[in-house]
């Protein structure tokens, strides 16, 4: 049996126990199982690491495990093999589809010393045939993705392992304080010799997000091919547009089924009622100040985001006498103004002025974006070969979703307040 196969058998005796581990009701048969199974998994990867000795191969779970973290170290004896992602990307072409075995031994050669720098020894080519870019590569392509998406680069960063699917936390259950207490905690006090009253238990749940493969395609000329320089450049400024842009809308309004789970479509969402008699597709101060009142988070954080079609409407607004706007320039933070002391900033994710989701006050970092590895590298050269072109495919592993599914409760009053508050369509 090759290792491919081994470690597709070694998956599935891990999946199983898994399923057993997650059962309700664990009894002592269950417990003998799950033990086999964990014992079959140990003796299939004993098997896998001596198939790998005889090939004359090391384990690269060292390896996927520092390009999990890519974006977050610095490997500072790792030299430099490639001097951009161009010449990497020639030589994973020349590595698939190459005829010239000298070229091809030359090319994997380079390309395992990129290996070799991160894990001591390995191999490069993972399960599904893909190409570990280069690890200051790949920090650069992830790490200004994010800091390009202006949802992205505000949300709360977690990065899991190589050998994980998926991020589990324990979030609050009851979110209603209405009764003195949340999660079903309360706090007494007692006096001298006094029997202290008895409390509940803790009311939390598992919150679980399984990482989803986001990938880009890039074509680019056999003409471009001959220039590996304006290649890296070319591939590196679309993939992190792309990315960013593609992450930033989910993360504004994904359905959360094989992607991230947009605020707009949470339970966490807060929708403020709009005025009565109010003209259509306008905003005024009494939607802002409401907005405002529902909205618990951190407010050093917050802002507003709205679409561009909504920036005439702040000039206007007024309580009484005095402006509720500041405009542009005043706040080295806020170049569009600042409403209610908070920054404005446009995104073109938001509805257009009038429709639910044209106005949002937001605070991203109750956003939980979830990462994993670094950028894996593929290509085809017959996706486009009627216009001589190259594909090359990479794919990111991400996923995310707000920290809570439903707003807080307080102890007095009966609207409800969330880190994210949209108004109604008008």
């Amino acid at each position: 049996m090759d290792i491919q196969k081994l470690r597709e058998l070694k998956a599935a005796k891990v999946e199983e126990a898994r399923k057993l581990q997650a059962k309700e009701q664990f009894t002592e048969d269950d417990q003998k199982a799950f033990d086999a199974l964990i014992a079959e998994a140990k003796s299939i990867e004993t098997r896998i690491q001596a198939a790998m000795e005889l090939d004359g191969l090391s384990d690269p779970k060292d390896a996927l495990t520092v390009a999990a973290q890519a974006a977050d170290i610095k490997i500072t004896n790792q030299p430099k093999v490639y001097a951009n992602i161009g010449e990497q990307m020639l030589d994973v072409m020349v590595m698939t589809t190459g005829s010239d075995l000298r070229a091809k031994s030359a090319a994997a050669e380079r390309f395992q010393q990129v290996v070799n720098a991160a894990s001591g020894g390995s191999v490069g080519i993972d399960a599904e045939g893909g190409y570990l870019v280069e690890t200051d590569k790949a920090s650069s392509i992830l790490t200004t993705a994010i800091e390009t998406g202006v949802l992205a680069s505000r949300c709360t960063q977690q990065p899991i392992g190589a050998m994980a699917d998926s991020f589990s936390y324990l979030a609050a259950d009851d979110r209603d304080r209405s009764t003195g207490k949340i999660n079903g905690i309360q706090v007494y006090r007692k006096g001298e010799a006094d029997t202290m009253t008895a409390g509940e238990k803790a009311k939390l749940k598992e919150r679980e997000i399984r990482v989803e493969d986001m990938y880009g395609l890039v074509y680019v000329t056999n003409r471009m091919l001959r220039d590996a320089l304006a290649m890296a450049e070319y591939t590196k400024r679309v993939l992190r547009e792309q990315l960013a842009f593609k992450l930033d809308y989910e993360i504004f309004q994904g359905n959360g089924a094989g992607q991230c789970l947009g605020i707009m479509n949470s339970g966490l969402i807060v929708t403020v009622g709009k005025e009565t008699s109010q003209t259509a597709d306008t905003i005024n101060a009494t939607n802002a100040i409401k907005m405002l009142a529902r909205f618990k988070g951190d407010i050093s954080k917050a802002c507003w985001f709205v679409n561009q079609d909504c920036l005439p409407q702040f000039p206007l607004m007024t309580v009484g006498n005095q402006p509720v706007f500041i405009p542009g320039g005043s706040f080295a933070n806020a170049p569009f103004g600042m409403l209610l002391g908070l920054p404005i900033v446009p995104i073109e994710f938001c509805k257009t002025v009038g429709d639910l989701g044209d106005i949002v006050l937001g605070d991203f970092s109750q956003y939980l974006l979830v990462r994993k590895g670094g950028v894996e590298e593929a290509e085809s050269m017959h996706v486009k070969f009627t216009t001589d072109e190259m594909a090359f495919r990479f794919i990111v592993r991400n996923n995310g979703q707000p920290m809570h599914d439903s707003p807080i409760t307080p102890l007095n009053g009966s609207n409800t307040l969330s880190p994210f508050v949209t108004l109604e369509a008008r």
